[in-house]
């Protein structure tokens, strides 16, 4: 399997932003797993060549913020913790990266 870059989950993003995600509310999150459910407690920042997701409970990622940091580190890996990103899905609030 292909790692995910941020410049391909921008492309992607794009794409749905020209389609489904019309359909979606204009404050949309960013989610991840967290056991049985999902969270949107997250921050985010660039370390070297790593986009990592990480959960902090005093904060909400939107996806505004999210692109903001693709666009910084293109070239990088997305990491939840310390697991690879290899994709995303569109959920009714937001995306859910996976």
């Amino acid at each position: 399997m292909e790692l995910l870059k941020a410049k391909d989950l921008l492309t992607a993003i794009q794409v749905d932003a020209a389609g489904e995600m019309k359909k979606l509310s204009s404050y949309m999150y960013v989610f991840i797993k967290d056991g049985d459910k999902q969270t949107n407690h997250l921050v985010v920042k660039v370390e070297g060549e790593k986009i990592v997701l990480t959960k902090q409970s005093d904060a909400l990622l939107t996806l505004n913020q999210l692109i903001i940091v693709l666009n910084e580190a293109k070239e990088a890996d997305i990491f939840v913790e310390d697991e690879l990103v290899f994709g995303y899905k569109l959920v009714k609030q937001g995306i859910v990266l996976g």
